[in-house]
């Protein structure tokens, strides 16, 4: 902030001194301030974007992390009311054998969105690195979708929107829901942060 505020005085300065001062050198210098400062304020908004804003939405293409994380317009997004596993979680099928839950959960994602545009809304106020958002593909949430098709975990509140939607989903044994897997979230407290809370903190 205080790069921000010396550059807006800058300009100030040398606005005033083109306004107020009649010799030509003066006029010059003024200009010369003026510009300069101008030049410095599109660097410093450069350098320290803004920060989305709950309420604002990110429209674009996607790119996946994982399950329950990707990438909008340059920003980390974490979908909204779920809990997927980690592109390095392994769950064990109805035979038991050992299978990539997390690639998995991935990989439909990304065929899910195709090349569609993603629309995440923000509900909660951001941090500087996540956000949290209801993201969309042609009007479908992608969050009630994975956690339809035994994808991922609805996060554990009460009431969870997801619900009856991972009720079903445990009932007709889809997914993850066709064998046995650890939690999502115990798995990651037992294997450390996990991939998508490394890229968040290098972001």
């Amino acid at each position: 902030m205080s790069i921000i505020v010396g550059v807006l005085l800058a300009c100030a300065a040398g606005l005033a001194g083109t306004l107020l001062c009649p010799s030509p050198e003066k006029r010059r210098e003024g200009q010369h301030l003026a510009l300069a400062g101008a030049a410095l304020l599109g660097s410093a908004l450069f350098a320290f974007p803004l920060s989305a804003r709950a309420g604002e939405t990110l429209i674009g293409p996607a790119t996946i992390i994982d399950g329950g994380n990707l990438v909008i317009a340059d920003r980390h997004v974490r979908l909204y009311g779920v809990s997927a596993p980690d592109l390095d979680q392994t769950c064990w099928d109805a035979r038991e054998r050992a299978y990539p839950c997390g690639r998995a959960a991935a990989k439909a994602l990304t065929q899910r969105i195709g090349e569609a545009p993603v629309t995440c809304e923000l509900p909660d106020a951001p941090s500087n690195i996540t956000l949290t958002a209801l993201c969309r593909v042609a009007g479908e949430d992608l969050g009630a979708w994975l956690v339809g098709q035994g994808y991922a975990m609805a996060e554990r509140q009460d009431p969870h929107p997801y619900a009856e939607i991972a009720a079903r989903a445990w009932g007709r044994r889809l997914g993850m829901w066709a064998g046995v897997f650890q939690d999502p979230d115990a798995w990651r407290q037992s294997h450390g942060s996990g991939l998508a809370a490394q890229l968040a903190t290098r972001s």
